[in-house]
């Protein structure tokens, strides 16, 4: 493992921790052929009016190594709304995903190519001082709390 993606490692450890001293179910899982990079996966239940059930996968994108030596680290996070978009709707579904996106305050939704995954993603640009901090976990949990949020308000709109 490299500095930095032990580095990463470290930063979702003690997230998942930080997640599990509030009760909340995660667990990490670790590199492999399909995902290179750590990740942390947090199932959350009762979204929207049909209460899905969506995973939020939070990871630091691998290859940037120059940015890394600098104490700069990319997040993302993740969530895959529908594996598949029926083809009559993949154009109107990548409407409602761009009107959305105008007004949203963090992240954005999409839609993968010949009816692939409905998703919502964001990243963000983070110093490694401030992920080192108790103060940088509480605010990635409040981040995910808005992405939280914004998942469960626009879900319907999204999947009918």
């Amino acid at each position: 493992m490299t500095d930095s993606s032990s580095f990463a490692y470290s930063v979702l450890t003690r997230l998942l921790d930080y997640y599990g001293s509030h009760g909340i179910t995660a667990k990490l899982a670790d590199p492999d052929e399909d995902a290179p990079y750590a990740s942390l996966l947090i199932r959350f239940e009762e979204i929207g009016s049909r209460n899905d059930s969506l995973l939020l996968e939070i990871s630091f994108i691998p290859g940037l190594e120059e940015a890394e030596k600098e104490g700069v680290y990319l997040m993302q996070t993740f969530a895959v709304l529908r594996d598949k978009t029926a083809p009559a709707s993949y154009e109107s579904l990548l409407h409602a995903c761009a009107a959305l996106n105008l007004t949203l305050p963090l992240g954005a939704f999409g839609v993968s190519e010949n009816g692939g995954a409905l998703y919502f993603k964001h990243n963000a640009m983070l110093r490694r001082e401030w992920l080192e901090s108790e103060q940088g976990l509480q605010q990635l949990d409040r981040m995910n709390g808005l992405v939280l949020h914004q998942l469960h308000q626009f879900i319907d709109q999204l999947v009918q």
